[in-house]
């Protein structure tokens, strides 16, 4: 069977506007077809065959099922509702670097500073985060997400069950009001989501996820819709998502769509699933097209411990973890020549 994900068919003319497609590259397909190509890439996420999932770790950097990130399995353990916010928040506003993560979990905030000395804090691979101006981003992240945890982590010990875009919301309302952010919705929904993945008793991992810009353009490539910019949406007091115009009405109709679908391979969490899975299928189809390029490779374990297998597939036919990708990483990372006798250490 061959794993690569190809899109024989599609125009490779398509019109470019701020290096962004003016229409779907399967605008000539049916509706149906446009869905089981991005069924297809679905199915085929995690075994890892096509050289861009292989290669591209970086940025295809979960499972189709994303409670199997390591960082759930981490948390699971811990049970000090101020810690799991605090962790939670440090990891998304790192951009999910896991080397600040467990050296703060593993050994405070003394040793995390002198760690970032000579090393990595947060990912530059990811989306900017809107700190306040003339934020020194290392001290932020030594006490910045620990007040926020201890201001709100009562929301974790009050007995309610949250939606995941209502406990984003709680926790974007005190970015802006207590530390100054001026758009911190996005990391805020980061944690929203990790904390839903590893307490499903205390944020809910059914409920509805907005997604973001990636998403908007992978539901674009599919149903030929734009949305970003054009949905309007309240969370209500109970955390439900309210539709408040035509296109947001739109987006949840599609999105349940997709989530409903007899060929979806998602079993559970499926619309936080089909969120994440709709970037991931832009950047593929965008990647594949010569319209975006791939960003520079990182060393793995600053997204996951190196002996996790990002891959999962069947006997494991296929390892993509830290000691595997170390021939991937770009030059420019000092240990990316490293001999391997030094890693395997």
């Amino acid at each position: 069977m061959n794993n690569q994900i190809t899109y024989t068919g599609t125009d490779t003319e398509v019109p470019l506007h701020d290096w962004k497609p003016t229409q779907s590259w399967m605008h000539g397909w049916s509706q149906e077809s446009r869905i089981e190509k991005f069924f297809e890439f679905c199915q085929k996420f995690d075994l890892r065959e096509d050289a861009l999932l292989h290669d591209e770790y970086q940025i295809f950097s979960h499972r189709l099922h994303w409670d199997e990130h390591p960082f759930v399995e981490l948390m699971r353990d811990v049970t000090c509702p101020e810690e799991r916010l605090h962790y939670a928040l440090l990891f998304s506003f790192t951009n999910e670097h896991w080397g600040t993560l467990t050296r703060m979990m593993g050994d405070g905030v003394d040793a995390t500073r002198e760690h970032f000395k000579n090393n990595r804090h947060a990912r530059s691979d990811l989306f900017q985060i809107y700190y306040p101006k003339d934020t020194n981003v290392k001290e932020w992240l030594l006490t910045g997400p620990a007040r926020a945890a201890k201001a709100l982590s009562g929301h974790l010990a009050n007995g309610k069950r949250y939606t995941m875009m209502g406990f984003a919301k709680v926790l974007e309302a005190h970015f802006k009001s207590a530390q100054n952010f001026r758009s911190p919705l996005y990391p805020c929904k980061n944690a929203a989501r990790y904390l839903a993945m590893a307490y499903p008793h205390l944020v809910d991992p059914e409920s509805v996820l907005f997604g973001g810009t990636g998403h908007f353009d992978g539901m674009f490539q599919i149903f030929g819709r734009l949305y970003n910019g054009k949905c309007k949406y309240e969370i209500d007091v109970d955390g439900a998502f309210i539709p408040k115009n035509q296109g947001a009405t739109n987006w949840l109709k599609d999105m349940r769509h997709l989530c409903e679908h007899e060929a979806n391979p998602m079993v559970r969490q499926r619309m936080l699933n089909v969120e994440d899975k709709t970037c991931f299928f832009f950047k593929h189809i965008a990647i594949s097209h010569s319209v975006k390029s791939p960003t520079k490779r990182i060393p793995y374990d600053w997204i996951f411990p190196n002996d996790f297998n990002l891959a999962k597939h069947p006997a494991d036919k296929v390892i993509l973890n830290g000691h595997t990708t170390r021939g991937l990483w770009d030059k420019s990372h000092p240990q990316a020549v490293a001999p391997l006798e030094e890693f395997f250490a």
